[in-house]
């Protein structure tokens, strides 16, 4: 039997700040070329993934993550208002 020792809280936390990281340039690249003129099919996906990673980082119940969540939720809203 092989024996890691990692630190698995660490690295979970890691993967979802590149997740909200992803986010927002995901965001940018799908939707930034718009200018707020979203077809039903853009503003149902962009619902998707909004709805994905909240449930994600939500499931973590991390304080830290949660206040990065906020904040980067609010940059998109910020740019992305028809999304909210």
């Amino acid at each position: 039997m092989i024996n890691i020792n990692c630190d698995y809280e660490g690295l979970l936390e890691d993967n979802l700040k590149e997740e909200l990281t992803w986010l927002e340039e995901e965001f940018n690249f799908l939707f930034k070329s718009k200018r707020n003129k979203y077809t039903k099919y853009e503003l149902s996906l962009g619902s998707k993934i909004l709805d994905n990673v909240i449930d994600n980082i939500k499931t973590n119940n991390s304080e830290e993550l949660l206040s990065l969540l906020a904040i980067t939720l609010n940059k998109i809203e910020h740019t992305y208002p028809s999304f909210f």
